[in-house]
């Protein structure tokens, strides 16, 4: 008998078949998904019977899977839209004010929160006084099953931590070996550690991959010009595998968002509601998305991303990961790296540079398709079932009927005319949202036509067709929209347009775009021509400004500044008013004075922009600003200055399409890129100190797996642990709970609660999230503030089992 086998067969409950405890759970999982996709066939069926409509779209799309040969270009028949919707037609926020009905409404109080659900959902609308708004938020937690050795199929929980710690520290072989080594004469204890040495570490990283979606690797043909195709690969995981990943989540599952909502905040001075805008489901796309579905179904929205970055030092070795995150599931989750957040899903080929090729249009054009062939191949499984829809029981036990979509597309603008195939900066319309001219882009007053799905459709499919007989022709077609020869991938997702896909990116649009390439760069040639002192003062006040938490300290100034991340770009655009306002006079410098203005409208503009609530007031303020930030600019142009500077630029223009974005889509923070930027780290980390640098690729998504299967096994352990070890009192007169009146003279400000841990706080309600990391963060910050040196030097790192209680009654004057 193998050494690994743990017990006997297992009896599958789906099936009844016997299995090897070492394949049950593959099985398990292919299992249900069978048996999901014949009850979701099943649904279907039931839906066609009530829907010709549905069934004459369908046979539309059979139209295009008949006529799609990956070898070749891409045609769409002539009559095909994509099933995406004009968004473009939007009503703004302050259109949805209104005051109470008396009939269906009772009086609301100051600071109601009312919820309007989408009517296909057959829910009624929800008023809720502001304290409970919080703990409406915290959907209840679903009960969940524990697993009693979530560490399998490690033979310990030791085994499994040794593995992990391995893992993060990136140990070579030689390394591992000596760590289990040691290990082993420690000698038996409360645990056992069994692993001999690094492979067999190795291969019980292979046996627990088979807890997550596994990339697959794919070959992607395509041909440059009349070519034989050049092979590409692809590594991926397909998209729907790691949907149902989530949707089977019980905990997830409890957290997620399904309809469309209009959320209201009661304005008594004005006896209205006043609609605002927080996650993506309050925003207008996603009720516009619901709008088309059946009765009763929801869309499982998608977040994408995916951007090209240096794996070395020199940049000779480059990374494309995509990555995607469930737009479901709230901001804080979705943006994180853990449980429920993103996801590396796929490892985009890299066209090689070629000398003969290199600059010309047609091999630009080749990049793209190798791009779109190859996201195509990981969007392959949710194409049909975001045309039919998706019926399945989630993992908080509720069947409902899916529709995936991607719903934003979170990227740089480099990245966005790849998106959505359009001919970049060097095109006469650059804007990969509307067509504007390239050479207005300074211009904030004139309305351009929009792009959207089924227009770029007429107009690719017409430039197609007459390239069969005049290619000259063609290309003067598509050279007036800016638009590639080839049709977009995202166009056979249903309810998918990428041109209203793509997002505002306040990281590169603002923070490393505008302020630092632009705004940043014009104030220091101001500040050179007024001579040294003025720089040597701006410097100086930089470094006395106060340390503040969350704010970057500029020890050594800013003027010789080289190079910055986003972060830093957007701390010195906060700082540079207070330290240059009296150094850049419009005596000395009347333009400079006015860049200063400029300045000032564009830190309002941010500070709108940024807002993580967005109501009808912060909205009007907010394009208020931009208007008020593009006619300082205006007027800077218009003074005469010896610097030559082209202010006629997309970043600036991309400001015009920031809050029909938000207003559409949800605050910026569900579409920033940051998140996703903080993926490159740790992969880079992967290439540089565990991998050989040969065939680099499968190494990295190989070790980038094995990280999320270590993540996920030490939440069940958490989990676990949680239930293993419930809260004690240490105080015995504790233990009788009872509800005290608020006037109990033996109540005191500061009287001592008995101990509890981070994790239980962090579950009372929203004003706890996150309570365990925001309190490391700030006794990290105030403790060398404070001339208290940080215990061993390292910042503190609390984790949810931490207990905490209260100190020193506070010494309230009277």
């Amino acid at each position: 008998m193998s050494r690994h086998k743990i017990s006997s067969n297992q009896i599958c409950t789906i099936c009844g078949q016997s299995y090897a405890p070492h394949v049950f759970r593959r099985h398990q999982i292919a299992c249900q998904r069978n048996s999901d996709d014949q009850e979701s066939g099943r649904q279907y069926l039931i839906q066609q019977k009530h829907s010709q409509e549905r069934d004459s779209i369908e046979n539309t799309f059979k139209m295009v899977d008949a006529n799609f040969d990956k070898h070749t270009t891409f045609e769409l028949p002539e009559n095909l839209e994509p099933i995406s919707y004009d968004f473009h037609a939007n009503q703004h926020l302050e259109e949805y004010d209104h005051t109470p009905i008396a009939t269906n409404e009772s009086e609301p109080q100051p600071d109601d929160i009312k919820i309007e659900y989408h009517p296909s959902s057959g829910k009624p609308a929800k008023i809720l006084h502001f304290h409970e708004y919080g703990e409406f938020r915290n959907h209840d937690h679903v009960s969940i099953p524990l697993d009693p050795a979530p560490w399998k199929p490690w033979r310990s929980r030791i085994d499994f931590e040794v593995a992990t710690l391995a893992l993060e520290s990136s140990m070579s072989e030689d390394q591992i070996n000596k760590l289990i080594n040691i290990l082993q004469r420690v000698g038996q204890g409360s645990d056992n550690f069994t692993l001999k040495n690094n492979k067999e570490m190795q291969t019980m990283w292979d046996l627990a991959a088979e807890r997550s979606t596994k990339f697959q690797k794919a070959e992607i043909p395509v041909p440059f010009r009349d070519q034989e195709p050049e092979i590409f690969e692809l590594h991926y995981r397909p998209a729907w595998d790691w949907l149902q990943e989530l949707l089977r989540d019980a905990t997830l599952a409890s957290q997620m968002e399904w309809d469309a909502q209009r959320m209201y905040r009661y304005n008594s001075a004005s006896n209205s509601w006043k609609r605002f805008i927080e996650e993506a489901w309050s925003a207008n796309t996603w009720w516009k998305i619901q709008d088309n579905l059946p009765a009763g179904a929801v869309p499982l929205c998608i977040v994408f991303y995916a951007d090209k970055s240096k794996l070395s030092s020199f940049g000779t070795a480059k990374g494309y990961p995509v990555i995607l995150r469930c737009a479901n599931l709230p901001m804080d989750i979705r943006n994180s790296a853990g449980r429920g957040g993103g996801r590396v899903i796929g490892w985009l080929p890299i066209v090689a540079e070629d000398a003969a090729r290199s600059g010309k249009s047609d091999f630009a054009t080749f990049k793209s398709i190798v791009w779109h062939e190859s996201v195509r191949k990981i969007f392959e499984s949710i194409v049909q079932h975001s045309k039919t829809g998706y019926t399945m029981e989630c993992g908080d036990g509720v069947r409902r009927c899916l529709y995936p979509l991607i719903l934003i597309s979170s990227a740089d603008f480099e990245e966005q005319t790849v998106v959505c195939l359009t001919r970049g900066t060097q095109g006469l319309y650059p804007c990969v949202k509307c067509e504007i001219p390239k050479d207005e882009l300074t211009n904030f007053d004139s309305e351009f036509t929009q792009r959207t799905a089924k227009r770029t459709v007429d107009i690719v499919n017409k430039a197609l067709c007459i390239a069969r007989t005049s290619k000259g022709e063609s290309d003067a077609i598509l050279k007036r929209h800016s638009l590639r020869p080839y049709m977009n991938s995202f166009f056979q997702i249903n309810n998918t347009d990428p041109h209203e896909n793509v997002s505002f990116d306040d990281l590169h649009f603002l923070d490393s775009g505008l302020w630092e390439d632009h705004l940043f760069e014009v104030h220091k040639w101001h500040i050179k021509n007024i001579g040294r002192n003025a720089a040597v003062t701006i410097d100086n006040r930089y470094k006395l400004f106060p340390r503040w938490p969350k704010l970057h300290h500029f020890e050594d100034g800013i003027s010789k500044i080289t190079f910055n991340d986003g972060s830093k770009n957007r701390d010195i655009s906060k700082i540079f008013l207070f330290a240059a306002h009296d150094t850049i006079t419009k005596e000395e410098d009347k333009a400079g004075y006015t860049l200063l203005k400029v300045t000032r409208h564009y830190i309002n503009l941010v500070m709108y922009a940024g807002l993580e609530i967005q109501t009808s007031a912060t909205i009007a303020a907010g394009q208020a600003s931009i208007e008020a930030f593009a006619n300082g600019l205006k007027l800077y142009r218009s003074q005469t200055t010896d610097l030559d500077k082209n202010w006629n630029f997309i970043k600036l223009h991309y400001l015009r399409h920031c809050w029909d974005d938000i207003e559409n889509k949800g605050v910026l923070r569900g579409m920033s890129t940051k998140p996703n930027e903080k993926f490159h780290g740790p992969l880079r980390k992967i290439y540089l100190q565990r991998t050989n640098f040969k065939d680099t690729a499968k190494q990295i998504i190989r070790l980038e797996h094995q990280s999320v299967v270590a993540s996920q096994i030490q939440d069940a352990i958490d989990l676990l642990d949680a239930h293993l070890k419930p809260l004690k009192s240490d105080d015995p007169e504790d233990s009788h709970e009872m509800d005290l009146p608020l006037d109990n003279f033996h109540l005191k400000l500061g009287s001592k609660l008995k101990p509890v841990t981070f994790g239980h706080l962090e579950s009372a309600g929203s004003v706890f999230q996150r309570l365990h990391i925001r309190v490391s963060d700030f006794l990290s910050d105030l403790l060398p503030q404070s001339g208290i040196p940080l215990p061993d030097s390292k910042r503190i790192k609390f984790n949810v089992n931490d207990r905490v209680t209260s100190g020193t009654p506070p010494n309230i004057p009277s």
